[in-house]
């Protein structure tokens, strides 16, 4: 793969990068320098990859480690966002996502992940799978029991309360 093919490839998951980050890691500069250590690795590593069709699926998984080691490394608890100078409209919306952020947050990593990657990035469960490295019926599993648990969470309920 050459640098320009590298180049597009990444520049058109990007913001898929960074959303996946964002499931993992409340700083913002800790997302930053997960999906800027990622890319790093992959590119060091491109020859490794066997095949070419499965990049999006092995950078995600370098990034998915790369979050866990800055969350091993760094064990500290930051505000999930601060509220800036926004108008009221914007505050609210802010605060529904802060909301949904908490409920989300609040799953273990192994619901939250197949959660993020199927409903927030579109992913099939083949490729969640495939990225988590478990089989499919634990993909299905895992969205049944996380989509339960957010069913259960005080901070949706809230949400779904104030509509």
């Amino acid at each position: 793969m050459t640098q320009t093919e590298f180049t597009q490839r990444v520049l058109a998951m990007q913001d898929r990068l960074y959303r996946v980050s964002c499931t993992l890691l409340c700083c913002e500069a800790d997302r930053e320098d997960a999906v800027q250590s990622a890319l790093e690795k992959a590119w060091r590593g491109r020859f490794l990859l066997r095949q070419e069709q499965y990049m999006e699926t092995w950078l995600t998984r370098i990034l998915i480690n790369e979050c866990y080691a800055i969350m091993r490394r760094s064990r500290r608890i930051i505000p999930m966002a601060e509220v800036g100078e926004n108008q009221p409209a914007q505050w609210e919306a802010q605060n529904a996502d802060e909301m949904l952020c908490r409920a989300l947050t609040a799953l273990p990593d192994t619901l939250r992940l197949p959660i993020v990657l199927h409903y927030m990035e579109g992913m099939d469960i083949r490729t969640i799978a495939r990225t988590l490295r478990i089989r499919e019926s634990a993909v299905k599993s895992r969205l049944h029991r996380g989509r339960e648990k957010l069913r259960q969470s005080d901070e949706l309920k809230e949400l779904l309360e104030d509509e």
